[in-house]
């Protein structure tokens, strides 16, 4: 090949490398893509194939080749200059277009692609009348998917439109998918492995469905699909809506139900698409490439569980899941159990950024295709739009056609009596299946005490689309932040898996692209993308930042006042919910985490500030108060001057809360420290990600942590509390109180991108507004001096800490509190009490405590 038409070089990604395999392994046709929609208008050939072009040159992975031989691995090579293998014909004379159409693309198959030659790709636009053209992209899986055809045919559609009206095309910067890749690269492949060894336990044989028929498949029969009219889409989309559910989960559900009707096992196993573009690579919705991803979807079936509250559930489930969907099909392979193919039907939600038809567009586009292929057994394709559409694709060995419609008939039935039954039981909800795919000898028996067959007529509910340009531009941010597809615009963001690290992503989109800048406690206000836009819209007001959050005010115990350091409210949303909706809880927080100008740097100041607003909420005492991290030193202040203002306490809840106090000085102790330190790292990482096996890995990542230049002792002695300089991954649950860039000139590039004569809000990144709130935190650690204390002091400490040797097992709160301190062990490691595996553990130890302080005598502390 040309080495001076080289722009770059790089590894193919995982899921390339599997689709390469197995194109070496059948043929090049195997990976083949016949993306196709039909333009209607007069259109101009020439400049169609000029916007092409364009496009072309914008895109690396456009210009790719794939090459591996006489090289270690295989490389995708991206050429500077390519051209685009273009064909032009005229059927407007073919009596039955639609035959010739479907032996084009039996040729065009078996052409196949030189995978070493870029571009692996061709255009062939077919003139079917006057003003009607079908365009068919042939292209290869390996090197985009339906996304990112979508991405590509809404560019070369506007390209076109621009070029129509006598305009130069303009460039429009996005993401590579080299960045991608490096992105992938970061990942943290140990907390994957853990995850999803825990998620397959005990799952050693895929699902089998169903025995073979003995007829193949037609190979010109129709593929079986059924398709939702307008009105019976907009009453399933109302039905998802009440019930909180996606598209994606209901869709899971009743495919679930089938495997279970089949295989007649509780616990079933199938594989899920997902676009891949996870929320935190910036821009990631605009690369073109291979991005998708195949996950395992495991489903139990408890009978005599209601099925919306089993769907919620499976919602939860895969919420969860969507934190670890980096990991490579052949990565959990290795992880699992299961020697062969973990599963052998696919579940696809076709759910792509395709153009919208615009009335002032010279040329309006149809019929989307994207061609999709599937080594499975069994595809189950749905495509959602106005009117949601359901199709069959099946291995022509395995299924006849009339099986395929039977099994959609099935699908319908069990979707019907769904929607119709929710509060009915899995038992209750499966229906007389009458006719059963069998081996052909006899008809499989029916599910006892089954439901009659239900029309779709009889759908309830409805999914919430945008019905405005706000709402949808929304919807297509917290879609990307949140990878949940479709969403609705009454979709609650915590129901949908939101927390607060997705938060920070979401408000920093909304602010880069909507120039709106709001604190991410106005989520607990404006839940969905509609109460949000009616916000921005200024249809109800905006609350005021306030120090003092409410997250749940409602309640007949005594409300808890927490402190939470340097993170905002939202982090603790979870926490809240984990004590019951019997415990009121007030979050409280800096006033300046909404980016204006830090006014409080000591100790005394924020607590002052966060009585202030207590009083608002309960006038008169006795409090109860509490804090995590550097939020504990604050509870503590606040707790000595509402004593000292005549108040009584009933107690003070401290959660992995060190007592201020100068740091080892000699260089014996800060020797003895940074061991502890390194020992500490080696702890924790075997014990969140999976064995000893794992720590060759770890020596390069504990030398950064014990470096002096970034030494957890060159701080205050509240510097280690708050992570900052471990560098911890943080839980969801910790949100800002994680590791974030501190850097001094960091933060003022992002202060000084902020025009001078803003007075409110200034619109900089919310990671540096919480880098900056932990930087004032420091400081007021730093000149904090706790006095005695009289009254209640209950600590609440991870099993493993960091400076324990130095400070005690009390973390030094033994020193001022005069009544001693009642401690608990929380069994995990310090610094992450939130996450999923401790963070219920602590909840339920916190829920117990509080229960004994509601006993009238539990509030005899005196002032």
């Amino acid at each position: 090949m040309d080495k001076q038409n080289i722009e770059t070089l790089y590894p193919l990604a995982p899921l390339q490398q599997a689709f390469l395999w197995h194109s070496l392994q059948a043929s090049s046709q195997a990976g083949l893509l016949h993306m196709r929609c039909t333009l209607c208008g007069e259109l101009d050939p020439k400049l169609l194939r000029q916007a092409w072009e364009f496009v072309v040159s914008q895109h690396p992975a456009l210009r790719t080749s794939v090459h591996w031989q006489a090289v270690k691995q295989p490389l995708q090579v991206v050429a500077k200059q390519v051209t685009l293998p273009w064909v032009q014909l005229d059927w407007r004379d073919h009596a039955n277009p639609q035959e010739s159409l479907t032996e084009f693309l039996e040729r065009d198959r078996d052409l196949g692609f030189d995978l070493t030659q870029a571009p692996i790709s061709r255009i062939a636009l077919i003139q079917l009348s006057t003003t009607d053209y079908e365009l068919i992209w042939s292209c290869h899986h390996l090197t985009l998917d339906g996304w990112s055809g979508a991405l590509v045919l809404n560019q070369v559609i506007d390209t076109y439109e621009t070029l129509h009206q006598g305009n130069a095309p303009t460039v429009k910067p996005a993401p590579t998918y080299q960045t991608y890749l490096r992105w992938l690269k970061q990942q943290d492949e140990a907390a994957a492995a853990t995850f999803w060894q825990q998620t397959l336990q005990g799952f050693t044989t895929p699902t089998p469905f169903p025995p073979c028929p003995p007829t193949p498949l037609l190979p010109h029969f129709p593929t079986p699909l059924f398709t939702l009219s307008s009105k019976q889409t907009a009453e399933l989309q109302t039905f998802l809506r009440s019930h909180r559910l996606t598209l994606n989960t209901l869709m899971q559900g009743v495919w679930a139900l089938l495997l279970h009707r089949y295989s007649g096992e509780s616990d079933v196993l199938f594989g899920a698409t997902i676009s891949g573009r996870q929320a935190d690579l910036a821009g990631v919705e605009a690369i073109v490439g291979l991005l998708i991803n195949v996950l395992p979807v495991r489903v139990a079936l408890p009978p005599n569980q209601t099925v919306v509250t089993w769907l919620q559930t499976l919602q939860t489930q895969q919420a969860e899941a969507s934190r670890y969907a980096y990991a490579s099909p052949d990565q959990i392979q290795t992880w699992s159990p299961v020697s062969g193919r973990l599963f052998d039907s696919l579940l696809v939600i076709e759910n792509y950024p395709v153009r919208v038809a615009e009335a002032n567009c010279s040329v309006q586009v149809d019929n989307v295709q994207s061609g999709l292929v599937s080594t499975y057994g069994l595809t189950v394709i749905v495509k959602p739009g106005d009117t949601l559409t359901l199709m069959l694709r099946a291995d022509s060995e395995r299924f006849s056609n009339e099986q395929l419609a039977t099994l959609l008939d099935q699908f319908q039935e069990i979707l019907s009596a769904i929607a119709d039954h929710p509060h009915r039981t899995i038992r209750e909800i499966l229906p007389a299946l009458a006719e059963t795919i069998t081996d052909g000898t006899q008809p499989g028996p029916p599910v006892p005490n089954a439901l009659p067959n239900l029309s779709r007529e009889q759908l309830e509910g409805r999914f919430f689309a945008p019905s405005n340009s706000l709402e949808l531009k929304l919807t297509q941010i917290w879609e990307a932040v949140l990878g949940v597809h479709p969403l609705s615009v009454e979709d609650s963001f915590f129901d949908v898996g939101g927390d607060s690290l997705l938060a920070v992503q979401l408000f920093n989109q909304m602010q880069m692209q909507l120039n709106c800048t709001l604190p991410l406690a106005t989520l607990f206000q404006a839940p969905n993308v509609r109460k949000f836009a009616a916000l921005l819209n200024q249809e109800q007001p905006v609350s005021p930042w306030t120090s003092l959050v409410p997250i749940q005010p409602s309640g007949s115990r005594r409300p808890l006042f927490f402190h939470g350091g340097s993170a905002d409210a939202l982090t603790w949303a979870r926490f809240s919910h984990l004590l019951g909706p019997d415990q009121p809880f007030y979050a409280l927080q800096r006033p300046d985490l909404d980016g204006s100008e830090v006014i409080h740097n000591s100790v005394e100041a924020l607590a002052a500030d966060c009585i202030q607003e207590m009083r608002m909420v309960q006038p008169n005492g006795p409090y109860l108060v509490g804090g995590h991290c550097f939020g504990g030193a604050v509870a503590f202040e606040i707790a000595q001057q509402l004593q000292a203002q005549g108040e009584a306490i009933v107690s003070i809840v401290l959660i992995d809360a060190y007592r201020p106090e100068p740091p080892p000085d000699t260089t014996l102790l800060r020797l003895q420290g940074k061991l502890q330190l390194g020992v500490f790292w080696l702890r924790k990482n075997y014990y969140y990600h999976g064995g000893w096996e794992k720590l060759a890995l770890l020596p390069s990542k504990v030398w950064r942590r014990l470096k002096p230049s970034r030494s957890c002792l060159d701080s205050s002695p509240q510097n280690p509390p708050t992570l900052e300089n471990f560098e911890a991954q943080p839980s969801p649950e910790l949100g800002s109180s994680g590791a974030l860039d501190t850097n001094d000139s960091a933060i003022d590039r992002a202060a000084s991108s902020t025009a001078s004569t803003q007075t409110v809000a200034p619109k900089i990144p919310y990671e540096y507004r919480y880098a900056r709130a932990q930087k004032a935190n420091a400081l007021a650690t730093e000149n904090y001096v706790p006095q005695p204390y009289s009254g209640r002091v209950k600590l609440f400490r991870a099993n493993i800490q960091i400076l324990d040797w130095y400070f005690g097992p009390e973390l030094g709160w033994q020193i001022v509190a005069k009544d001693n301190v009642d401690m608990t062990k929380i069994p995990g490691f310090f610094g992450n009490l939130f996450n999923q595996r401790s963070g219920p553990i602590l909840a339920e130890q916190v829920k117990t405590y509080l229960a004994t302080l509601q006993h009238p005598y539990a509030y005899n502390a005196s002032p």
